[in-house]
């Protein structure tokens, strides 16, 4: 079956339900609690659940799948198997198995195995004689080199798999091929490669339910505080909600960077400890990103500190930059694309005010969007002789409300002859950037006049 999103309705019922059923995603929190919620709705149905985790034995794992229950007619079968298709996400593997093993707690040595496995795997490499050989060659290839010296103690250390993978994959495909006589694998797997063999086949003949937790940033966030705040109750660490949002912005609502960076600062607290933003802010490293609609926004208020601060961050060796929830490319000439849509966004500001001038109507930061549509958007959308068009209009013909809105809040601020002036004057920024050896000079310069109205 093609895959699908999980919710508990695309869970099928006990006697629908394919052999296999995989949960996926992109942290391991969300798959865990989306499986959890599969295997709920089928004990509700009277289905016998078993749960297996890491250590357990593959030879157990393998009977409960093949041999039927004597208890029930349903039986689901729940474990892991991201060992058995490795991972997208290797260099995450690495640190996370490193940072369990410094704990030091026997807990902490199995998180650490588990992972392990799972970099191995992701890595199609094996342990073979040498440990030292199989550590060097997965820490050059995620270019953590300097982890080499802690996995290779891990891998010491690491205890023989009996049958393992080959039991279990084994174990799979005949339940793949026999179907669901009365017993169903609820598997799960955390950011697994494309195009491994046994994934095509659970995709092809069972069910594939993602739990990646993605798309916009303001969806994200509630799931993000989710996972904190458990995990955080799980560690008994106290943890403060504007710590969870500077989190979350130094992580730039990366999920599986947050839940990464979350592991570290709770290990750090320990059990009793306190979280607070300023630790955040001292621990983890700012990756976010940065708008260029929020630079927009200082600019529209005349926050000079603001606006040169973004800017500057805007143009900061490495950090990635977005308009809104589209990633922008910085690498060729970025600076005279940037200038080119600072001039387009200052045009929109100066255009929309002129018209709202000429028709009487005030320009005023605190008018509300109902208001801007009913009354201005109107006027907007007339079309100009001889073009038949109205300049505001996009390549569609229509005008957008929101984008028009935002424009004339921004020059609210603003006289429209210093609008008018900042336009003139980008034409000059435009031939500093080709002389200048420090672009950003240029248009600090030219940001600062503009805030400034000179």
């Amino acid at each position: 079956m093609p895959k699908a999103a999980f919710s508990q309705s695309a869970v099928p019922a006990f006697g629908a339900a394919p052999s296999v059923i995989l949960v996926t995603g992109n942290v391991e929190f969300f798959i865990d609690e989306a499986a959890g919620e599969a295997a709920a709705a089928f004990a509700e149905k009277g289905a016998e659940i078993l749960r297996f985790d890491d250590e357990a034995p593959a030879e157990a794992v393998s009977d409960a799948l093949l041999n039927r229950s004597l208890f029930s007619p349903q039986r689901v079968v729940q474990f892991d198997i991201t060992r058995l298709l490795g991972s997208d996400a290797p260099g995450i593997l690495l640190e996370q198995a490193v940072e369990a093993w410094e704990r030091g707690t026997p807990a902490g040595k199995r998180e650490s195995f588990r992972r392990a496995r799972a970099l191995l795997a992701a890595l199609d490499l094996t342990l073979g004689a040498s440990p030292e050989e199989a550590a060097e060659a997965a820490a050059r290839r995620v270019r953590k080199k300097d982890l080499t010296g802690p996995l290779a103690e891990i891998l010491k250390d690491l205890p023989e798999e009996r049958g393992g993978s080959t039991v279990l994959q084994s174990a799979l495909r005949l339940l793949l091929e026999r179907g669901n006589d009365g017993t169903v694998a609820l598997v799960t797997a955390t950011a697994p490669p494309s195009g491994v063999d046994l994934l095509v086949e659970i995709e092809k003949k069972g069910l594939r339910l993602d739990a990646s937790i993605g798309g916009e940033r303001k969806d994200i966030a509630p799931a993000l505080a989710r996972l904190a705040k458990e995990r955080a109750r799980e560690r008994e660490v106290t943890l403060d909600a504007d710590a969870i949002e500077r989190l979350r912005v130094r992580t730039d609502a990366d999920p599986q960077l947050f839940a990464a960076e979350l592991e570290k600062l709770l290990e750090w607290a320990g059990s009793g400890g306190h979280l607070r933003a300023s630790d955040v802010k001292a621990n983890v490293e700012d990756e976010a990103s940065e708008d260029l609609y929020e630079f927009y926004e200082s600019i529209g208020r005349r926050e000079a500190g603001d606006a040169l601060n973004r800017l500057e961050r805007l143009f900061a060796i490495g950090r990635a930059v977005r308009r809104g929830e589209q990633d922008l490319d910085t690498e060729e000439n970025w600076p005279q694309r940037f200038l080119g849509m600072l001039a387009e966004e200052i045009r929109g500001m100066l255009l929309v005010r002129s018209k709202m001038e000429q028709a009487g109507r005030g320009v005023d930061s605190s008018t509300t969007y109902p208001t801007f549509q009913a009354r201005i958007v109107p006027l907007l959308a007339e079309p100009v002789a001889p073009f038949g068009v109205s300049p505001f209009a996009g390549k569609g013909g229509q005008v957008s409300a929101y984008r028009w809105f935002k424009a004339a809040q921004r020059s609210a601020r603003y006289t429209t002859r210093e609008l008018a002036q900042a336009l003139a004057r980008a034409a000059d920024v435009d031939v500093k950037l080709k002389t200048y050896s420090e672009p950003l000079d240029a248009l600090t310069a030219y940001v600062g006049e503009l805030i400034a109205g000179n």
